[in-house]
Formats: C-alpha cells, structure tokens, sequence
C-alpha cells in the first residue's frame, strides 16, 4: 500500500471515517442488497475475504448473507470500528492488502476491494498483481468483486473541489490536482472546537484506472467480468475465475 496513504488514513481520515461514509446500517443494507441481486452468496466454501474493509461495511452485509468473512485492512483503528461494527463475527488482519497470505487449507469463494480501495494502491502494477494473487487463490468459479471510482476524465476549474460532507461542526472538502497516472486528493477538514474552527490538510494519491483497462487486467489474470455497472459514480464489477 501507498505509504502516503497509510499516513493520510493516520493522520486525518480514519478519525472520521465512519463519520463521512454516513449512516453504517443504510449503507450495510444497500451492500447487502446488491450482492443478493448478483447472486453472490455462499455456495461452496463459505470463506470471503474483504480486502482493504475499512470500518466493515461490505464485511457485515457478507456475515449477514452466510459467510465466514476474514477482513484485511492498514488501519488498526477502522479494524476495531469494525469488530464493535460486527459484533466480533468477523475474523481481522491488521496488515497491507498487497502481501495478505491467503489461507492454503480452504480457498475462499469470494474476494471483494470495494470503496475506491484498488485506486489506493501505489501503481498498475500492484494493481495487477492483486488480480493475480486473487485469481490464484479463489475456489473454481469464484468470484472477485470490485467497487473503485473511474478518475480518467480530468475535472477542471473548480469543479475540482468536492464538497464531501458537512454538519454542525464538520466540513470536509477535497481538492483535485490531475497527473498522468494518479490524482491527488487535497483533504482539507474544518472542525468546530471550543466554539473555534480549526482547520487540518491532509494530501494523498489516487491511481487513474480506467474501467476498460481494469477488465483487460481482470481477463489477462484468467477473471472474466459478469457485471460492469456505475452506480452513484462508482464503478461495480464482479468477476468469476475462469
């Protein structure tokens, strides 16, 4: 993982992670949803791995549905939202999606990275390299989804600032600056503290991964794409292993 994104999630994000993903049983039940629409649910070994789970989301609509979920993620501090989140039904990792060691006695059924997770990673490459680690060790026909936003069309002017939440006492913004092969996020949060507002920057990198160069890398690692779709600007896609 991106050791600038490690530093950013330390520093400013996962303090308010959960603030800014919104309500977590709306969100769980939307997930759960979608993955009952696409017919994902256990079939044969049970096992689903979560990669880069974040507070727990995608985890706990997998443990409602029937599987036995093993959550990968950097943040210690996300891993233990995500415990209270799940009631401790969820086995956690505290550690880099890239070098997880997949388990050799089962193989898991399915591998999710959803929530933009795949564009925190460093470059196409590890991109890639994910995808293969994943085909390698899903159980025939598992299924390998991925949820990431498309950042390939560059924004210009101020369109490159986002608001991304707001309240009483939070404002969180973003600022977009464009380079060949990533965008750097400009986090910029304004608290209310002691009747002040007090004002924390926080910058890291986001892959550009254009969604037909994501299925080209998903086809060459032996995946082939059962659903491409963009829901609320996000990219979905599920693929099995051929």
């Amino acid at each position: 993982m991106n050791e600038k994104v490690k530093a950013h999630y330390e520093s400013l994000l996962a303090d308010i992670y959960s603030w800014m993903a919104g309500n977590f049983r709306e969100k769980v039940n939307q997930t759960r949803e979608f993955f009952i629409k696409n017919n994902i649910k256990p079939s044969s070994t049970h096992l689903a791995i979560d990669l880069g789970s974040g507070h727990g989301i995608q985890s706990a609509a997998l443990v409602e549905i029937g599987f036995e979920v093993t959550a990968v993620d950097f943040s210690e501090k996300l891993l233990l939202e995500l415990k209270q989140n799940t009631a401790n039904k969820v086995k956690t990792i505290n550690g880099d999606i890239t070098e997880f060691k997949y388990p050799a006695e089962i193989k898991p059924e399915l591998i999710i990275c959803m929530g933009d997770t795949l564009t925190h990673l460093p470059s196409i490459d590890i991109v890639n390299v994910l995808m293969r680690n994943a085909a390698e060790n899903l159980h025939t026909n598992g299924k390998f989804v991925l949820s990431y936003r498309d950042l390939s069309t560059e924004l210009t002017g101020t369109s490159r600032f986002i608001p991304v939440k707001s309240d009483d006492t939070r404002i969180l913004t973003c600022f977009l600056e464009y380079f060949d092969s990533y965008v750097m996020i400009n986090d910029i949060l304004h608290e209310k503290i002691n009747d002040k507002w007090e004002m924390k920057v926080s910058s890291y990198p986001k892959l550009r991964l254009p969604v037909n160069e994501v299925l080209n890398k998903l086809e060459e690692n032996g995946l082939k794409a059962v659903l491409s779709t963009v829901v609320q600007g996000m990219n979905y896609i599920i693929a099995e292993k051929n």
